[in-house]
């Protein structure tokens, strides 16, 4: 299926910041709560993501690209609000990441 820039112009993907991360218990496969600071223009967030893969000190502080404007999802008792990108290996998920750290909120595109 091929796309075009209109469609993809239509998700809004930003830089954030991890401020705070627990295990999600009632999650059925193992996953991590997280709360993402988008900036003052959009502020923090909360999602669900399946990245036990990294130790909980690997991720808080730890700048994470996500799509912002998918609506919220009921997921394990938790409102995910945003979706976090990573490339799905056999290791499981690699978070997307950045040469240098940029201004939470901001856009990519």
């Amino acid at each position: 299926m091929q796309t075009n820039f209109e469609n993809f112009s239509k998700f809004k993907i930003l830089i954030g910041t991890i401020l705070s991360i627990t295990k999600n218990e009632k999650a059925r496969k193992p996953a991590y709560v997280l709360d993402i600071d988008f900036g003052d223009e959009v502020g923090v967030k909360k999602t669900s993501a399946q990245i036990t893969n990294y130790k909980l000190s690997e991720l808080l502080g730890r700048q994470v690209i996500a799509v912002s404007n998918f609506p919220s999802k009921n997921i394990a008792g938790v409102i995910s609000e945003v979706l976090v990108l990573g490339a799905i290996s056999k290791e499981g998920v690699k978070l997307l990441s950045l040469d240098e750290k940029v201004e939470n909120g901001t856009i990519v595109g």
